[in-house]
């Protein structure tokens, strides 16, 4: 058997859905800085196994994408409507279209995300 490890952090589950077996937990760092990494090992002669693989590259590529909204800073929006009225409807305006642009993107490429997951699970 040819065995393929890898080493994360968190989001195991995604991982699970591409063929990934957990295998063990390490504990690393010490004190307050401390975090649990999560070893999986994945057979590299299961069938399919490039096709997966490719899945997989796909959708964590497109999950890099994934955008956040910062929403808008209560302290500079009170101080624009006290200085300038016009100046805070021209922020309120530029945050309100930008969170309906990051939602727009976050919505498509979730969507393209869902399209990976569906064409991976038959091949497992």
């Amino acid at each position: 058997m040819n065995i393929e490890t890898k080493t994360v952090r968190d989001n195991v589950e995604e991982y699970l859905k591409f063929g990934w077996k957990h295998t063990e937990d390490t504990r690393v760092g010490g004190g307050r800085s401390h975090h649990t990494e999560h070893i999986l090992a994945r057979d590299k002669d299961m069938e399919n196994y490039r096709l997966i693989a490719a899945l997989e590259a796909k959708y964590f590529n497109l999950k890099s994408q994934l955008k956040t909204y910062q929403p808008m800073d209560p302290l500079l929006g009170l101080v624009a409507f006290l200085c300038f009225i016009i100046p805070f409807i021209i922020y309120a305006v530029v945050k309100s279209n930008q969170k309906s642009k990051i939602e727009y993107n976050n919505t498509k490429i979730r969507t393209q995300m869902d399209a990976v997951l569906k064409k991976v699970k038959p091949l497992l």
